[in-house]
Order: structure tokens, then C-alpha cells, then sequence
């Protein structure tokens, strides 16, 4: 991944930035700000998918900031249902050579977090999908990157890795991917609408198909996402977890590694959570659920 980086100006490969939005208007904002004073790159386009179904935010980006396209849904499509609209849409009035999935919530900090992912990626023809180091607000890592390890969804700890490397998935907070990768394998599975797996399963879909995914972690963004999010304490948003978690495992998962993610894992979701300290399997870092019946109840009516 060592060879010339890409030249200025015209022969820049074109870039649409796809970035969808519900109801977070002031990030929105930041993260625009930081696209359109902290990037070098110059052949790129921003498309807006205002999803929050009333279309105001749209109205108020597209006065603020005159460069950005304006998609707006009449209802909440959710994450893939409106980014493959961001998609289409960037096909027919922009042809790019690449799409940029950016979330709201995210702000740039390095200049060139576009010439080099995207140099990453002109420099190997066999990379269809690239990611970054995306970091928290307090600077600490939230996603380098993954793997696939049997029935396990697991991410990358190592910070400090400095060169490109393989993985398995990237982060669709903010994920670059080639035009041909959608023209061989389509656009978002629409599946996990809302919101959830949808990114992981896009680059396992890549990968079958013979692409590399890739993290350059030499270039990093914000990502304003909390840090200690249970996604039990809203039972909507487990629902939607169960829903999506079960089908993406029977799609992506050999037999064995289905049934114990779906049968085992999950029903042990239901039941337990982790304590302090996260990352320790150890038994006596669980605890029990108080209301770990609903979940399970809610589990059951996912399939």
C-alpha cells in the first residue's frame, strides 16, 4: 500500500459523502462545519438523507450550507433504507467513484482523512471497502475495526497500530466504499432496518465476493457516540437488536456457530449483563437481569 499517492485536482477519483440524519440537528451541523473547513480533498460532494420524516432539518442544512444535496423521506426510513437512497441518488445526479458513509454524529479532525483513505484504496484494486481510526469525544478508541471468530462479532483493541490492515468489518459511522463493490454486490441490505448490523454485514457481503476491507489507522474522526449505552434499557431498540442479531447470524454464520450465537449467546444476553469491567468473560463479572423474563419474551417473538 506504498505506492504513489494520488494526484491533486482533477484526477482525484470523485467522492459522494452520504450522510444520513433523524433528529440530531446541532451534531449535524458541527459535523458538517468540520467536513467543509478541515478537508483537503477537493472532488467530493455531500449528499443529505433527512430521514426525520417532516423535512425542516433539510430546509435548514440546505440554507446554511448551500453545497449540500438535499434528500428528504416522508417517513423514518431508518440507517439502510436511507443511505441506498443517498446512494442512488449520488449515482444519478454525481457517477461517483466512491461512497462515504458518514454518520451525523461525527466530526473530522484530520485534514486528510479523505486523500488517504482514499489513496489506500486507488493503491490496491482489490481493497472494495476502507475504514479509520474512529475515536470518542475524550479521545479514547471506540472502533479500529473488526473480526469474524466463530460465532463472535470482536473488534480490534490494538490503538496503536499505525499501518493499513485487514480485517473482517469496519464502522459504518464513517466507511468508504468503492463504486464496483456496489455494482457487484448492490447497496445496503435493507433487512436490518432500522438501524443495526447492516455495516458488518455489507463488508462480510464484500468479502465473500472477493474485495479486502480494510482500516487505515494512521487518520482518525470523532464520534459522539455514548460510551456506556445498554441497549436493554429501551426495549425497542432490544427488540430491534434480537430482530437483527438473529438474522444476521443466519446469514452470515455456518451451522454450528448459527445455533450457538442464536440458541446459547442471545438467550445469555436476555438474562446477564456485564459488570465494571467489560471486557472480562469472567463468570463472576455477570450479573443477573431484573427483568431478564420481558427479555426473553421479547427474544422469542424475534424470530
Amino acid at each position: 500500500m506504498g505506492k504513489k499517492a494520488i494526484v491533486e485536482g482533477k484526477k482525484q477519483p470523485k467522492v459522494a459523502i452520504i450522510i444520513t440524519t433523524y433528529n440530531q440537528e446541532e451534531l449535524l451541523e458541527v459535523s458538517l462545519d468540520s467536513v467543509f473547513k478541515k478537508t483537503d480533498y477537493k472532488n467530493y460532494k455531500v449528499f443529505l438523507v433527512d430521514d426525520s420524516g417532516k423535512g425542516e432539518i433539510g430546509k435548514k442544512i440546505k440554507k446554511k450550507f448551500k453545497k449540500v444535496e438535499v434528500i428528504t423521506n416522508n417517513n423514518n426510513l431508518g440507517f439502510s433504507k436511507s443511505n441506498n437512497l443517498g446512494i442512488k441518488n449520488a449515482i444519478k445526479n454525481y457517477n461517483p467513484d466512491y461512497f462515504l458513509l458518514l454518520n451525523d454524529d461525527t466530526e473530522v479532525t484530520s485534514k486528510n482523512w479523505i486523500s488517504r483513505i482514499v489513496e489506500v484504496g486507488e493503491n490496491d484494486k482489490t481493497i472494495g471497502i476502507i475504514g479509520l481510526k474512529i475515536i470518542y469525544p475524550d479521545g479514547s478508541l471506540q472502533n479500529i475495526g473488526g473480526y469474524m471468530k466463530g460465532w463472535e462479532i470482536v473488534k480490534e483493541l490494538d490503538g496503536e497500530r499505525k499501518k493499513p490492515f485487514e480485517v473482517d468489518h469496519v464502522m459504518g459511522a464513517c466507511m468508504l466504499i468503492k463504486r464496483k463493490v456496489t455494482s457487484k454486490i448492490g447497496i445496503l441490505d435493507e433487512n436490518y432496518s432500522p438501524y443495526l448490523l447492516e455495516d458488518t454485514d455489507y463488508c462480510l457481503q464484500a468479502k465473500k465476493s472477493g474485495f479486502k476491507i480494510v482500516s487505515v489507522p494512521d487518520v482518525k474522526i470523532i464520534h459522539k457516540k455514548g460510551k456506556s449505552i445498554d441497549s436493554l434499557k429501551n426495549k425497542e431498540i432490544f427488540k430491534v437488536r434480537m430482530k437483527n442479531d438473529i438474522y444476521f447470524s443466519r446469514k452470515n454464520l455456518g451451522r454450528f456457530n448459527k445455533i450457538f450465537r442464536i440458541f446459547l449467546y442471545l438467550p445469555m444476553v436476555c438474562i446477564f449483563k456485564k459488570g465494571k469491567d467489560e471486557d472480562s468473560l469472567n463468570p463472576k463479572n455477570f450479573r443477573l437481569r431484573k427483568d431478564f423474563l420481558k427479555n426473553l419474551a421479547i427474544y422469542l417473538t424475534s424470530f
